[in-house]
């Protein structure tokens, strides 16, 4: 087998997982922004002036609401 075969195939590879992940996060991200079922919460985080790249949100009162109802369905959810 031969050896710059093998490197050319890596390579190609990396350099289409970076181009899918730049198709992710200007193609589809957008476009996923636009739907009418994702559009009123993207709105949500835009108005409130949300960190959306967070992982977590504990000093946003809404997402502690969030969390403990969540949290609450979690827990007492009709067996």
């Amino acid at each position: 087998m031969d050896p710059n075969s093998s490197l050319s195939k890596r390579i190609s590879a990396f350099l289409a997982s970076i181009a899918g992940c730049l198709v992710m996060i200007y193609v589809v991200g957008p476009w996923l922004d636009t739907l009418e079922s994702i559009k009123p919460l993207a709105d949500f985080i835009d108005e409130r002036n949300i960190d959306a790249n967070a992982y977590y949100y504990t000093e946003v009162e809404e997402f502690a609401d969030a969390e403990l109802n969540m949290k609450n369905t979690m827990q007492y959810m009709p067996k």
